[in-house]
Formats: structure tokens, C-alpha cells, sequence
């Protein structure tokens, strides 16, 4: 009897033992190759439990991927692990890389985009900032994902990259950064919004293009609302825009923008020439920050149908309510350009 005691203890403290030597392994054992440092990992968007494990095992941060898989499952930090760009020391224990990529912070960088550009300039700050592929981008802005994610009626993603400062993971690939800033459209636009566009016969798509006119007019706050209600009043009397913005764009389509607005440009036949086609371009011609989306849904009450610069350094305009008191004002304010 006694014998079989004693085998049974001897057995429990085997299994005792065994037990402590696995469970150090899965926690506590470090990589015996290579060499102190640190390394820059990338941790994808939707990456496997598996494949961030062999993703630090082959970096030396740690000694296996299965025991990493089991420490992560055992300790509850499957889901604790987050995409992203980081730093990590080679030759951690498990424990000690669980907790470093549970607490690290993710390299970002902070990217502000300003209201009012286009597709193309938004694309080449986005490629500077973040390293990215500007022409994989552009081939995006037709891509069907996103255009089902902007809504209905948008056949080009122009006018749906919302303006804003805007936190990236280091490394994050061509489309994850244009969906952000497509999803962050979308959540910008309220119903309440959308309800609103309805009194002028707007749906999301036609409200964007309109905003986007008022955009590229005016950066003025005290504008924004008057640049508005000209726009507004001119499609209620089936009048041309006559938006100098919208010819830019056309040219900038045809390749052939250098800066300058000539008369020949206003005889163009080009869906986007506001100046020969009644109603609102084809689609948005820049990206509207939320101010002119808001003004565009509240104008004020106003009865002019004209505006110019005042080539005064300021950003302001003249507004008038009849063509002749437009072309005085124009012919001054021209005036004051050629003679500065």
C-alpha cells in the first residue's frame, strides 16, 4: 500500500513538474537565436491569431508560434491585438509580447486634408503623407465598394473625401485609407440632412455637387450662406450658373488647366461648362467640408443673382441683384486686378 502511495505521489509530482515546464514554455521561454534590438512589425487589418504569430517568430521576438497561439488563448488576448505599425524588442517571453502589442501604441500619422480640393490634389497629399501608390488610388475613385459605401448616385468618389485631420495607421494600404474617408462621409451626413435637401429637390448626390460649388467659390464663413442662395435663386429661374469653379474643372479634365480662365474656354461644350448647360454639373467638382454642405442647405433669403470678386486680398465678393448692376461692379473690381 505504501509502495503505491509512494507511485502515486512520484506520479503527481511528475506530472507536477511536466505541467510547470509547459507552462513555462507557453509563457515564459525566450527565442535562443539571434540577437538583441528591436524590429518594426506590421500587424494587418483582419491578420490571424497564426499568422501574427509566425509574423513575430520570424522577427525573433519570440521562440514559437504555437506557444504564442496558446499563452494569447490562455490569457485572453485573441482580440487584444490590434492592426498597426510597431516597435517591438526581439527575444520576448510570450507574456511579455502579449503585453506589448495589449499597451504599445500604433504608429499613426496625422494627415489634415482642407475643404475644397479635388479628387486628384486630395490623392497626391494622401501619396506624400503616407507613402502610398497614387495612381492604385486613383483607379479607386470608381471602385464599386466605395461607391456603394458614398451612396447612391455617385459614379466617381469625387466629392465623398471628406475633409477633415484624419489619424492612419503607418503602412495602411490604398483602399482601408479611402474607405475611411468615404465611411466618415457618410456618418457626416445626417437623415435630418438628407430631409432638408428634399426642399430643394436634392438628393445626397445632387446636395454634394451643390455644396461643392459654394465650396470652391468662397473660403469665407460670412459667405458661404449669400454664394448659397445666388446658386439657389438661379436654378429656381432656369438661369445658367455661370460658375467659374465649374469651368476649371473641365479643364482640369481635359488636361488642360494652366492657371488661367480665357474667353475661349467659355464657348467649350463640355458637360461641366456652366456657362453653355443649364442646371447643376454632372457631379461635384472638389471635396465640401460640412460649413458649405450646411449653407447649401440654409441659404439666406436674398435677392441676388450675381457676385464677383473684389480683388481686394480679402476672399469677399460684390453681390447685385440685376446683370447691369453686376457689370459695374465687375468692370470696377477688374479695374482694381488690372491695375494692382
Amino acid at each position: 500500500m505504501k509502495t503505491i502511495i509512494r507511485l502515486s505521489l512520484t506520479f503527481l509530482i511528475i506530472l507536477s513538474l511536466a505541467a510547470i515546464t509547459s507552462l513555462y514554455f507557453v509563457f515564459d521561454s525566450r527565442a535562443t537565436i539571434g540577437q538583441d534590438g528591436e524590429v518594426d512589425l506590421i500587424i494587418a487589418e483582419g491578420a490571424s491569431l497564426s499568422t501574427i504569430a509566425l509574423q513575430l517568430h520570424e522577427a525573433g521576438v519570440i521562440r514559437s508560434p504555437n506557444t504564442f497561439k496558446m499563452a494569447a488563448r490562455l490569457l485572453h488576448k485573441t482580440r487584444a491585438i490590434y492592426p498597426g505599425s510597431y516597435s517591438l524588442k526581439k527575444r520576448l517571453t510570450n507574456t511579455e509580447a502579449l503585453e506589448a502589442l495589449s499597451h504599445a501604441k500604433a504608429i499613426e500619422v496625422l494627415v489634415t486634408i482642407p475643404e475644397g480640393l479635388r479628387s486628384d490634389e486630395t490623392i497626391g497629399l494622401l501619396s506624400r503623407k503616407l507613402g502610398l501608390d497614387s495612381l492604385r488610388m486613383i483607379s479607386l475613385l470608381t471602385d464599386s465598394t466605395l461607391l456603394q459605401l458614398a451612396g447612391p448616385g455617385f459614379r466617381h468618389l469625387e466629392g465623398t473625401l471628406y475633409p477633415e485631420t484624419y489619424r492612419f495607421l503607418a503602412n495602411s494600404d490604398e483602399f482601408t485609407v479611402l474607405k475611411k474617408l468615404v465611411t466618415h462621409f457618410r456618418n457626416s451626413i445626417k437623415p435630418e440632412m438628407l430631409v432638408k435637401a428634399q426642399e430643394y429637390g436634392f438628393d445626397l448626390f445632387k446636395l454634394i455637387t451643390f455644396a461643392s460649388l459654394v465650396e470652391k467659390e468662397t473660403g469665407r464663413a460670412d459667405e458661404r450662406q449669400l454664394v448659397a442662395s445666388v446658386y439657389h435663386n438661379r436654378l429656381r429661374k432656369n438661369m445658367l450658373l455661370g460658375c467659374d469653379p465649374t469651368l476649371i474643372y473641365m479643364l482640369v479634365l481635359r488636361g488642360e488647366w494652366d492657371g488661367n480662365i480665357r474667353r475661349k474656354h467659355f464657348s467649350i461644350r463640355h458637360p461641366y461648362n456652366s456657362y453653355l448647360y443649364r442646371g447643376l454639373p454632372p457631379g461635384p467638382i472638389a471635396n465640401p467640408g460640412l460649413a458649405s454642405i450646411l449653407a447649401s442647405l440654409d441659404p439666406v433669403d436674398s435677392p441676388y443673382l450675381y457676385f464677383v470678386g473684389k480683388n481686394d486680398g480679402t476672399g469677399s465678393h460684390a453681390f447685385s441683384r440685376t446683370l447691369r448692376e453686376h457689370t459695374n461692379k465687375v468692370n470696377r473690381y477688374q479695374r482694381r486686378r488690372s491695375n494692382r
